[in-house]
């Protein structure tokens, strides 16, 4: 239904109302985490979710949870420990190698032990120099031109590590520049640029090699 009355819309008024939605959309988000955050409840969040989500996650965005601000976070969760999962697609790589290390800080503050964290960025191990012209630093791809750094598995499990995660290589090409695909469950967090999840559309979406795929590492908190 509202997919039809976008179609209706003149060309001039589709982007405001695009971002009248988007803007109810993501002040619902913060609404709808808010009780069970309130009774202590454990909860499943994906970080700078943008306009993805998952069943049984709570999506939150950057215009309420800013990922490097402590006080986002205090604001959010009231400082309690009530994460059994992050989900971080396609994040990180937007932040600073300090700003990485203030956000991995916070979710840690903020999780039970045990809890997984799974980050999915572009990979800077990938051997194809066309792929890290797109997505490296001020890369040409889509949404790449602030991309301020391009994380190798190496720099992404020592950041996990200083915040106290075990990290574990999921998918992408290791320091050695072997590829390394590991099966991993969508229960823990559905990456949509992955080569377990890529399709014939999302291959042509981008127009430049493994585009849909990411380096991914989980982190267990110790």
């Amino acid at each position: 239904m509202l997919a039809a009355v976008k179609r209706l819309l003149p060309v001039w008024l589709k982007a405001p109302v695009r971002r009248v939605i988007k803007a109810i959309k993501y002040r619902y988000r913060r609404y709808r985490i808010a009780q069970p955050v309130s009774h202590g409840e454990p909860l499943k969040i994906i970080v700078g979710a943008a306009e993805t989500h998952q069943d049984g996650w709570y999506s939150t965005n950057e215009e309420w949870l800013d990922i490097t601000r402590a006080e986002d976070w205090e604001a959010v969760f009231e400082g309690k420990r009530v994460l059994t999962h992050v989900v971080a697609e396609h994040v990180f790589e937007h932040l600073t190698y300090e700003e990485c290390r203030t956000a991995l800080a916070q979710i840690a503050r903020h999780m039970e032990p045990g809890g997984r964290i799974r980050i999915a960025v572009p990979d800077g191990n990938h051997p194809d120099s066309e792929y890290l012209r797109h997505v490296g630093i001020n890369g040409i791809g889509d949404d790449a031109a602030d991309h301020k750094q391009l994380l190798t598995v190496d720099l992404l499990e020592r950041l996990m590590e200083e915040a106290g995660f075990a990290p574990t290589q999921i998918e992408g090409y290791d320091t050695s520049g072997t590829l390394v695909q590991r099966p991993y469950s969508a229960e823990d967090g559905f990456i949509y640029r992955s080569r377990a999840n890529a399709t014939p559309e999302s291959r042509a979406r981008w127009g430049f090699v493994d585009a849909d795929t990411s380096l991914i590492v989980d982190g267990v908190k110790s």
